[in-house]
């Protein structure tokens, strides 16, 4: 059965104001939706009332500046933030959406990882990204490389931890990373799988090499239907079998799919190619369309779809009626 996500409101929302670097470019704009501030306070709040209505997994977005509300904004660290959630939790599944790999050395975040998946009785998985948005990068000190080798230290950072968690002693050399006789101890037991996420053709190719699940971007269900294709042949090629698929959306949940439909017209100023394209790609309607929309997404493939609702915590009533129908079929 395909199993549900949330993306936590580490941000103080997913609707862009005035638009970020990434919201710009992709030509969304919003404005408005009730969120709180960002705090730890109201982010353990959101986690357990996720976890009490029966939500699989948490997603901790992972960036230094704030990329929807502008960087002078408030916002949470997303290493703490999940170690904080995995003693405060019981049973779901903590994750990143994604680490960006230059915050943290591969060997150091191995060793960090491990603890976390003791610490949260093996309630973690590690979700790794190249990193994008080049201005936190700037801000905080660190060399921002070209897209494809961003990709190259990428992949030798997953191929490091692996190897630390599975290895009595590693000793590895790359372009970017070596360790000399690495020693990691205890190991993770069950080791954590390692995820990835980009949509570029040098992302797809470190999937099929490498991970062991791949968040995609959101997008329709023929895009989404797509990517999976194109992911299974890639690891056909590898001689893999197929790993774990994610995909995320931003959720509008109301009483009738009318309602829901003026809500994002709304928030979009009525823009009608915004508004097409987030009616196109969100998980938008009443509770039992937004349950077809995911039973679509599992037909084509997917194994986790993440909600991005647009109040977090004043929607998760809407969000527990969309699993109780999805679990009562």
């Amino acid at each position: 059965m395909v199993r549900i996500g949330l993306y936590l409101p580490v941000y103080g929302g997913w609707l862009p104001r005035g638009g970020s670097a990434k919201a710009l470019a992709s030509g969304v704009s919003f404005d408005g939706e009730g969120e709180q501030p960002p705090s730890y306070a109201y982010v353990k709040r959101v986690a357990l009332k996720a976890e009490e209505i029966g939500v699989d997994s948490l997603w901790i977005p992972d960036h230094m500046l704030n990329p929807i509300r502008g960087e002078k904004a408030h916002s949470l660290e997303a290493w703490t933030l999940a170690t904080a959630l995995a003693e405060a939790t019981n049973r779901v599944t903590i994750a990143h959406t994604t680490l960006c790999e230059a915050f943290r050395y591969p060997a150091v975040l191995a060793k960090q990882g491990a603890t976390l998946a003791d610490i949260s009785g093996g309630r973690f998985l590690l979700s790794l990204g190249a990193g994008w948005f080049k201005r936190e990068y700037e801000a905080y000190g660190l060399p921002f490389l070209s897209h494809e080798h961003r990709i190259v230290r990428a992949k030798e950072a997953m191929v490091i931890i692996r190897k630390l968690w599975e290895e009595e002693e590693v000793t590895f050399k790359g372009r970017f990373y070596s360790v000399e006789r690495g020693v990691l101890e205890p190991k993770p037991e069950p080791r954590p799988p390692i995820w990835y996420a980009g949509m570029s053709p040098l992302s797809r190719d470190l999937v099929a090499d490498v991970a062991e699940g791949w968040l995609m971007a959101g997008g329709s269900l023929e895009e989404v239907h797509r990517n999976v294709d194109d992911m299974l042949g890639r690891l056909e090629k590898k001689g893999r079998e197929k790993i774990d698929f994610a995909v995320p959306g931003l959720a509008f949940i109301r009483g009738t799919d009318g309602e829901a439909e003026r809500y994002v017209e709304r928030l979009t100023g009525g823009d009608r190619k915004v508004l097409d394209r987030t009616l196109d790609t969100g998980l938008v309607g009443s509770p039992r369309t937004v349950v077809q929309k995911v039973r679509a997404l599992e037909e084509v493939g997917i194994d986790h779809v993440l909600f991005q609702l647009t109040s977090t915590e004043g929607e998760l009533d809407r969000l527990k009626e969309v699993l109780f129908l999805l679990r009562s079929e």
